[in-house]
């Protein structure tokens, strides 16, 4: 956070307006006359930072690039806890109907071979809500929220009766680990923005993110039966013909970290525009076992209602 507040305190230095120029060297100056308060108020609209008031209310579309740090929280790795294969590997029951689902005998062996240690989440959409204050023509503050659903998935290799000589290769099967979760990530900050004559403007943004994370799906997949590995039963599993009490394990988490953006307003009437623009997001997901900062990405269309005239 400490380079964050750097990072802001730097843009707004560098936005304020230079002060003491020399009138001299100014083309405006002819050497002769004597020089007023409006003289250096500056001729072209472009060029002066009006006070305006106005309320930009807008919708985001666009596409969210996850770091695949916390997608492994869905691996099925023993190291994962309240979400791992064990917990389902161990249950007798889910084992023989794993065993049944195989092809194989109650006899037969099947233990797991290997996990995969680099889970990828998939490009999500993003969408959500946006607002913004524009104190000045260059000064803004703004607020969204966006909502994204993450899917990652692979697979965890199961090795069938590892015991067997008469067969040449090994009997390996290939079987899914899926996870999904969802994603509300809500971020306030300053706008810094650059207009041009033609009216339209680049801008950037800085600012302070939260994320609130939401497990939706943990499971693990063998020829289509799908086995929750999420531990709602406790250490026991699932116990069939008795009425078991569940658990809620809470596996969503908050984190907070930073914003930075870039992106372009183009006006279409006074009143309409859009924005297209890139941003990026650094902040730790703190799913259990996964609290380190990391940075995500993320691009995105806006669509803009404005509200509000320049004044002088």
């Amino acid at each position: 956070m400490r380079t964050l507040l750097i990072i802001l305190t730097a843009l707004f230095i560098l936005s304020l307006p230079v002060s003491g120029q020399d009138k001299k060297s100014d083309p405006r100056y002819d050497g002769k006359s004597k020089t007023t308060k409006n003289d250096w108020k500056g001729s072209d609209e472009e060029e002066k930072d009006t006070l305006v008031r106005r309320v930009e209310f807008g919708l985001n579309f666009g596409a969210y690039f996850a770091n695949k740090y916390s997608a492994n929280f869905y691996n099925g790795t023993p190291g994962n806890v309240n979400n791992n294969v064990d917990y389902i590997m161990s249950n007798p029951t889910w084992y023989r109907e794993i065993q049944q689902l195989l092809g194989m005998s109650a006899t037969d062996l099947v233990i797991v071979e290997g996990y995969p240690l680099d889970m990828h989440y998939n490009v999500a959409f993003s969408g959500g809500l946006f607002v913004r204050v524009n104190f000045t023509r260059r000064h803004g503050l703004f607020l969204q929220a966006n909502y994204s659903q993450l899917r990652a998935a692979d697979v965890i290799t199961l090795w069938v009766n590892p015991d067997n000589t008469y067969l040449t290769y090994p009997d390996i099967r290939m079987e899914q680990v899926i996870g999904k979760e969802g994603r509300v990530m809500i971020d306030f900050g300053y706008q810094l923005s650059f207009p041009l004559k033609s009216k339209i403007n680049f801008f950037i943004q800085a600012g302070a993110t939260m994320c609130y994370t939401q497990v939706i799906k943990s499971i693990f997949v063998v020829e289509g039966t799908e086995y929750n590995l999420v531990q709602i039963y406790g250490n026991q599993g699932i116990q069939p013909g008795t009425n078991q009490q569940t658990y809620n394990i809470n596996l969503n988490a908050f984190g907070f970290g930073g914003y930075l953006g870039v992106g372009a307003g183009i006006p279409l009437t006074d009143m309409f525009g859009i924005e297209p623009g890139f941003f990026a997001h650094y902040y730790p997901v703190n799913l259990e076992g996964y609290t380190d900062f990391k940075p995500s990405f993320g691009i995105y269309l806006r669509l803009l209602l404005s509200f509000g005239q320049a004044g002088d």
